[in-house]
């Protein structure tokens, strides 16, 4: 192993504190209250498709406040009737989502949502107004104010893509899974619905920011370090951007999570530094499981999807 954060059996007592500001639920709540008053106006176009047993569908959604979210819905003809649905995201600005994706679910007779971010894929534009410019790619977008920040925008898209797979399925359970980018916007659909059946969430992002910064030496966090070195080389701003993002940081929604949540870290990760999965996974408050790769880097072993179904076939068991 290549350590490049700190020893596994530091990291194994790595629990910093929450950046949680005094309004933090409230923000939340008023956002998730403000989204169930907005229809979801949900289209589907089915596509041709040349694997037997599956229908796909090219699907549209409002997203929150503003932007048309476009999905891939994968649908098996044979559904269980006792099976959850899925959804589930990508890395950022990294969208290679394609229906077969979704199999290891749909051999399960699961429906699964593959949801486009905003901004980050052809056919889901943002539409938001920013009060302020930023670097290249979207980590600063809106940064001065938490309202009209771009990832507290792209939370509740998540948020509602949960409502769009029960509205189509008929079924209220549903597992949330994604990684880096996706993993944090699995985090964060988890602690905004309450009520998912677990959660799966590899190599997250958008966790303990300063730290995160600080450490990442690729990847998207190098934005706010650019924000940062070109903008404000004195920091004179820097409490002001942590407080925003201390909004959307998952270290802190984690308390807000009631579902069981698998994570996979890998210990050569320095894009989404290891110890930041960690702190993380320490304040998440109810059933949970965390699998650690040490030679693994911002991309785990294939043998965590392995780990990751039986996740998935353990919580299964315990609910039917």
């Amino acid at each position: 192993m290549n350590l490049y954060d700190l020893p596994l059996s530091e990291l194994k007592a790595y629990k910093p504190q929450q950046t949680k500001e005094q309004d933090f639920d409230s923000f939340w709540d008023a956002r998730i209250e403000e989204s169930a008053g907005m229809p979801l106006n949900v289209s589907a176009e089915k596509r041709d498709y040349a694997v037997p047993g599956v229908e796909v569908y090219d699907l549209y959604f409002d997203g929150f406040r503003n932007s048309r979210i476009h999905a891939l819905y994968v649908k098996p003809l044979h559904t269980n009737a006792e099976a959850p649905a899925a959804v589930m995201f990508h890395g950022y600005n990294w969208n290679g989502f394609v229906p077969h994706h979704a199999f290891k679910y749909a051999v399960q007779g699961i429906p699964a949502l593959l949801v486009d971010v905003r901004g980050q894929n052809l056919l889901s534009p943002d539409s938001n107004t920013y009060e302020n410019g930023g670097s290249a790619g979207w980590m600063t977008l809106g940064i001065k104010n938490p309202d009209n920040y771009y990832y507290s925008h792209v939370y509740m898209d998540a948020c509602r893509s949960v409502d769009v797979i029960r509205e189509l399925s008929g079924k209220t359970a549903v597992i949330a899974e994604g990684g880096s980018q996706g993993g944090a916007l699995t985090i964060a659909a988890a602690a905004l619905q309450k009520d998912l059946l677990l959660a799966c969430a590899d190599i997250p992002y958008l966790t303990d920011f300063r730290r995160s910064v600080e450490l990442a030496t690729e990847g998207p966090y190098n934005e706010i370090y650019h924000y940062f070195k070109v903008h404000d080389p004195l920091h004179q701003t820097e409490e002001l951007i942590y407080k925003t993002l201390s909004y959307v940081d998952c270290m802190n929604l984690a308390s807000r999570i009631s579902c069981p949540v698998m994570l996979g870290i890998g210990l050569e990760d320095n894009i989404c530094p290891p110890s930041t999965g960690f702190a993380l996974y320490y304040h998440l408050e109810g059933k949970k499981e965390i699998k650690v790769y040490p030679e693994c880097a911002h991309g785990l072993s294939p043998l965590h999807e392995e780990e990751k179904l039986a996740f998935i076939a353990s919580v299964l068991g315990e609910t039917v």
